[in-house]
């Protein structure tokens, strides 16, 4: 698919996520702040980047400051690795094979390490494979066995090497979308730490930071996920003091053909969706580009796989099955509605 294309695509799209804005700040990341106790001033905003509705609410003295450059942030980065923008930096890596930028580097060097506890099953690569299948797109469709062979071929995150400041890759496209919205949390966490701000909730689509204080109490955030079947309905409340908290889902991007369900996130070993019999998996960790990954690479491996996977890497995680048994890992603090 060419720039032009994915530009009047990303229309479509946009046309779509702008009537339902409400409906995904209500559902897909809402956030509850249950306390009587005096609320800091807060400011907040919404907007369309990195394909997705972004909400920002920042609290304290002064909160409007932080607004725009936490838009300047979500923006820039989404600049940085637009894949299909040919003016972005994961474009240049993709065609030219090489970039020196930093955010690119940052990202991928932090999930190569998943990429190898999993075994291949969550890789970056996989954008050709994405292209493929267009799942949420025109042209959404299943492949035949012959063309998911053949784009397999060239999947393979051990291709890709960073040397002295300069990131090489030749093969697979990689497209970051598993992980660009966690670490753009990252990025405004740390925006926010260095200016002193007192609190945030930022939603980046399905990754979402819980940062600092709402009010004079210190009251535990309570995030609310989204239920994996019923779109007008909560799963649970997560509380946390602080940290990053990221979803993947079966119900995000998906079509149905022969009453079978065609999800986005694919198991790169086989090129199909993932089939591990999870639904939906809810990460909580102090890092948000991990918990992006994490709850990814644990949506493709499944229950087990992905049990001891949130163990080492000292997260907890919400896993959801098919019949809707939900399974907590680590401490985590939640209420199934």
């Amino acid at each position: 698919m060419n720039y032009g294309d994915e530009m009047k695509n990303k229309g479509r799209i946009l046309k779509i996520i702008i009537a339902a804005v409400a409906v995904v700040c209500a559902l897909s990341a809402a956030v509850f702040l249950y306390s009587r106790e005096k609320k800091y001033d807060f400011t907040e905003k919404s907007f369309i980047s990195m394909d997705t509705v972004i909400t920002e609410k920042i609290y304290g003295e002064g909160s409007s400051v932080h607004i725009a450059p936490v838009f300047s942030i979500v923006t820039g980065l989404d600049e940085a690795i637009n894949r299909f923008n040919e003016e972005s930096e994961l474009y240049r890596l993709n065609t030219e094979g090489k970039t020196t930028d930093k955010s690119v580097i940052e990202i991928i060097k932090s999930v190569k390490q998943i990429s190898d506890d999993v075994g291949g099953a969550f890789d970056i690569t996989v954008g050709d494979l994405s292209d493929l299948w267009s799942i949420g797109k025109d042209g959404e469709r299943v492949p035949t066995e012959k063309e998911i062979k053949a784009v397999l071929k060239d999947i393979g995150y051990g291709e890709i090497r960073v040397e002295n400041g300069t990131v090489y890759h030749e093969g697979g496209e990689i497209d970051l979308g598993a992980v660009g919205k966690g670490f753009a949390c990252d990025l405004i966490k740390a925006y926010l730490s260095s200016v002193g701000a007192e609190g945030a909730v930022v939603s980046v689509g399905g990754s979402i930071l819980a940062y600092g204080d709402y009010n004079k109490k210190g009251d535990e955030w309570s995030i609310a996920i989204r239920h994996p079947r019923n779109e007008n309905e909560f799963l649970g409340i997560i509380r946390l003091d602080e940290g990053f908290v990221s979803t993947s889902g079966d119900y995000e991007r998906y079509f149905e053909k022969d009453g079978k369900r065609y999800h986005h996130i694919f198991d790169a070993r086989t090129g199909m969706p993932a089939d591990s019999g999870l639904v939906s998996v809810t990460v909580v960790t102090e890092s948000g580009i991990l918990s992006d990954a994490l709850s990814t690479a644990c949506f493709i491996v499944g229950p087990e796989e992905g049990k001891r996977l949130i163990e080492k890497y000292g997260a907890s995680a919400i896993f959801v099955d098919e019949e809707m048994n939900v399974t907590t890992v680590g401490e985590i603090s939640f209420e199934k509605q």
